[in-house]
């Protein structure tokens, strides 16, 4: 029984696959570009050039400095 339907599904197999392969082949012949020049050309995020940014700032290296001793006041240097 296994089998049989086996060999019942693949003539339906290949009619799903015919119709997922044929009907977009269908459109495409049936309806082919109208300007083929105007279709040939690159995409506009290919032809605009990048936007230019700004150099990110530099970040200055911190210094360690004994500013604060721990007490209510500034320490004394």
């Amino acid at each position: 029984m296994t089998a049989q339907a086996l060999w019942m599904n693949i003539p339906l197999m290949v009619l799903a696959f015919g119709a997922w392969v044929g009907i977009p082949l269908w459109i495409v012949f049936r309806h082919p570009d109208r300007h083929p020049r105007e279709t040939r050309t690159a995409p506009a995020y290919l032809l605009a050039a990048p936007p230019k940014r700004a150099a990110p700032p530099k970040r200055l290296a911190p210094i360690r400095a004994r500013a604060y001793d721990g007490q209510r006041g500034l320490a004394t240097m």
